[in-house]
């Protein structure tokens, strides 16, 4: 006869397998048991770390165009992974000597990993391009080395690294077959994008990169992501970005600079056309645009910071004549505001991006832009770590 405490293992093993099975129960060996598309509740948000590096020599400045014009596509497009991502995003720039110095390999960190995209933007709004050399597998190194990467095991961590030189320069300092095979080790998965013809960026070795780092390589034409498409849809996205501005609540020391960088942020996709700035105004109305840093419906959503810690000097003027139950009731308003108006936001940027899926394509003449060529690497490599996007 089996055991009263072997009979106890056996139907709790048996347990366990069709948890597992039937998804709930925490997977094993980097995937995830829940179906991230149909059972988002039991399946909580998991980092994605994405970092840029941009080459910013003279000939660049399409490049720089093209991701200026792209970020928030690109945000989007992750926006609808799932589980959610708790996207991060750095950005390196290489090849410039007015940032750096030859003893620095021309290198700039612009920004280390941060959720906050609103001061990634900013950066890549600054960015200028001017002559010198450019060494990819020292920027790689680089990318590797100064970026906080997550420690969660299953986060997807991701270099891209744009340009159009010879990838073997300055392999004698850091060779890129080697800074590669050290990222991959780490689990972090280079890709690699070339500015120009296919075949050229193959003889140039930009190819080897991305094999050498598990990822992904795509040739370009730097100036195709640059093409503004107008819709029906902008006019409304834009008038209904200004209500959204309005529900944000500036706090604590970083408030006041944190909601002037929101308005500057918009104003320079507005720069670039009314493509962008919708773009920016749809990835505004997600989950991956996120400010509780300095936004008081943010932070106490994220249970960052709670009102009754701040002093009446950390509040905008607004509320600090108010009594506390009164400041609650207020900050609970402007985020119901902001909920509905990120509905209409999203159902607006919706009917927009089915107005685009063509147009695009025919403004393109079939060439590849730079969010297309990262999208279609982060989707592929999300994939095998269990993420899921929605149609």
């Amino acid at each position: 006869m089996i055991s009263l405490r072997r009979r106890i293992l056996l139907s709790l093993g048996a347990f366990v397998t069709t948890c597992v099975f039937l998804g709930q129960w925490p997977a094993q060996a980097g995937g995830i048991a829940c179906d991230p598309i149909a059972s988002e509740a039991r399946c909580p948000p998991r980092p994605i770390d994405l970092v840029i590096c941009l080459d910013t020599s003279g000939s660049m400045e399409g490049l720089i165009d093209s991701a200026r014009a792209r970020l928030w596509d690109i945000v989007n497009s992750l926006a609808k992974a799932r589980p959610l991502p708790q996207l991060r995003v750095g950005l390196i720039t290489y090849g410039s000597p007015s940032r750096s110095t030859a003893a620095n390999g021309w290198l700039a960190l612009q920004t280390n990993l941060t959720s906050d995209l609103d001061s990634v933007y900013a950066k890549m709004m600054s960015l200028n391009t001017n002559g010198g050399e450019e060494y990819v597998g020292w920027a790689l190194r680089r990318a590797i080395d100064w970026m906080q990467w997550s420690g969660d095991p299953h986060a997807l961590k991701l270099v891209f690294i744009a340009g159009n030189e010879s990838a073997d320069q300055a392999s004698n300092v850091f060779n890129f077959r080697y800074v590669a095979e050290d990222a991959k080790s780490r689990g972090i998965i280079i890709n690699s994008i070339y500015c120009g013809d296919r075949q050229m960026g193959v003889r140039e070795q930009w190819e080897h990169v991305a094999a050498c780092g598990g990822g992904s390589f795509s040739a370009i034409d730097m100036h195709c992501g640059t093409v503004q498409v107008e819709t029906p849809h902008d006019k409304l996205l834009i008038e209904l970005n200004m209500k959204l501005n309005a529900t944000y609540v500036p706090y604590g020391p970083a408030g006041d600079a944190g909601h002037r960088r929101q308005h500057e942020q918009d104003e320079n996709a507005e720069r670039l056309g009314v493509a962008s700035s919708a773009s920016r105004v749809g990835a505004k109305a997600t989950a991956l645009y996120e400010n509780s840093g300095w936004d008081l419906v943010d932070g106490v959503k994220n249970k960052t910071v709670a009102i009754d810690d701040l002093k009446d000097s950390d509040l905008p003027a607004a509320m600090q004549a108010m009594p506390a139950e009164e400041r609650e009731k207020y900050v609970v308003a402007q985020g119901q505001a902001r909920a509905d108006l990120q509905t209409q936001i999203s159902e607006v940027s919706a009917a927009r991006e089915q107005f685009l899926k063509d147009a695009r394509a025919n403004a393109s003449g079939g060439k590849q832009a730079f969010d297309e060529a990262m999208l279609a690497a982060i989707r592929t490599q999300a994939e095998t770590k269990g993420f899921k996007f929605e149609k």
